[in-house]
């Protein structure tokens, strides 16, 4: 899934890679999320409160797995300048200011078009003053123990992603003190890996902690809150260790060359990890008992496991498969990943509009679960994509590009004049290239 370069460090090559197959990652992540809901909303899938015997409804049931891969590409692709920096000596301090720049231009622009939207077309009529729109605006709606804003009900990540970014460089700074006291980079790497831990640990905590039979009353709302999901974040910072670290040493990770080897077993392990996630058998979670507690910290570690999984063969060096490029690399896929975010913003906002909830439509807008059923899967699925892709389209190219081309370098430093180059070590790593957009 990599194109070498032809830059060494230590003896090893150093990976560019693709960002096709990552986009095109994004992209099934997204269009799987977006079959979850669909399935939910017309009624087709397994649910607890309406059972379903076909094995469609069973395997729509799981698509949940496919919204973690989403919080590590994130913890990926934003931590490993803060891990180049730590293990490769010559790797610059990432600025800070820049950093917390960008990331607001890349989410809030979206976030802010479809929150006027959907607070306009479908809850209009149940404005009853400011807070009502600045909750959403400030993007602490799902901290605020309030009535449901219809249309906007997977907005919960956008929160926990803002909270991920602004914690992100302390974690780093705590992460860069504990392992620059060493010289080796192998020690470096194993203390870095130290509050990658703590932040796997806080997840598994929180989300514990929130499934207590005696949290039952409480458990859908703090169970929104950021904690639960931290850890998958930090799993992607983990394998952004791994990258640097190969990066500093020219030595790929057992890890990576195990996926160089066999990308397709790392699927398919994967797979199964989905597939173990499909019956839950121990309990329904949130109802209060602790065989539903054990069957949501049996949900939360087999989320983790696909996530990586399914990541890892798409960032290893040298990890090549013809079918996982079919799959990611094809131009359709490309293109829905570029406008994932976009597609995972509104494609809820469409369900209801096929529902026909919502002020537009002369009705007050109730939670999809009091409409499920009453339309069809296909025909929703069409409409919520056709809709979602056109709007997702349109945020993307004539909003959120052209803001972030004029906005995004606002904070950066100047560049040191050209008869001055920046200082480097000799025999420096070069980084390898992996952006987010």
């Amino acid at each position: 899934m990599a194109t070498p370069t032809t830059h060494r460090s230590g003896g090893g090559p150093v990976e560019r890679a693709r960002v096709p197959a990552l986009d095109g990652l994004r992209g099934l992540c997204a269009l799987a999320v977006l079959v979850f809901h669909v399935s939910y909303s017309s009624g087709v899938m397994h649910h607890y409160s309406d059972p379903r015997e076909d094995v469609w409804g069973y395997l729509t049931a799981g698509m949940g797995v496919f919204l973690p891969p989403f919080f590590v590409l994130s913890g990926l692709m934003l931590y490993l300048p803060f891990a180049r920096r730590t293990l490769i000596d010559s790797a610059p301090k990432p600025p800070l200011l820049p950093f917390l720049w960008r990331r607001v231009l890349r989410i809030v622009p979206a976030f802010w078009l479809v929150t006027v939207v959907v607070i306009v077309a479908l809850n209009y009529d149940k404005i009853d003053g400011p807070w009502y729109v600045l909750r959403p605006l400030l993007m602490i709606h799902f901290f605020v123990r309030t009535e449901w804003i219809i249309g906007l009900d997977p907005t919960w990540t956008v929160p926990a992603e803002m909270v991920f970014y602004l914690s992100l460089p302390a974690v780093a700074w705590i992460a860069h003190r504990l392992a620059r006291r060493v010289e080796d980079p192998a020690r470096r790497m194993r203390r870095m890996f130290w509050p990658i831990a703590v932040l796997v640990l806080v997840g598994a905590g929180w989300t514990a902690y929130c499934f207590l039979p005696a949290m039952a009353a409480d458990v859908w709302y703090l169970n929104f809150f950021p904690f639960g999901y931290v850890g998958f974040f930090a799993g992607g910072m983990a394998l952004a260790v791994l990258t640097a670290y190969g990066e500093a040493t020219g030595r790929t990770p057992a890890l990576y060359r195990a996926a160089a080897r066999r990308p397709l077993a790392f699927w398919a392990a994967a797979a199964v990890a989905y597939a173990l996630n499909v019956p839950q058998p121990f309990g329904r979670p949130g109802t209060g008992d602790w065989g539903a507690l054990a069957q949501q910290m049996v949900l939360h570690v087999l989320f983790f496991v696909f996530a990586v999984l399914l990541v890892i063969p798409v960032v290893a060096p040298g990890a090549r498969s013809r079918t996982v490029d079919a799959v990611l690399t094809n131009r359709p896929m490309v293109f829905l990943g570029r406008i994932s975010y976009g597609i995972y913003l509104w494609h809820v906002f469409f369900i209801h509009v096929v529902l026909q909830n919502g002020w537009i439509f002369g009705t007050t807008a109730v939670p999809d679960a009091v409409l499920r059923g009453q339309v069809g899967f296909w025909p929703m699925v069409v409409v919520s994509l056709a809709g979602s892709v056109v709007a997702a389209s349109i945020s993307f190219y004539a909003l959120e590009q052209p803001i972030s081309r004029r906005l995004r370098t606002l904070f950066d430093r100047p560049a040191p004049p050209a008869d001055v180059p920046p200082r480097s070590e000799p025999g420096a790593a070069e980084p390898r290239v992996l952006t987010k957009a």
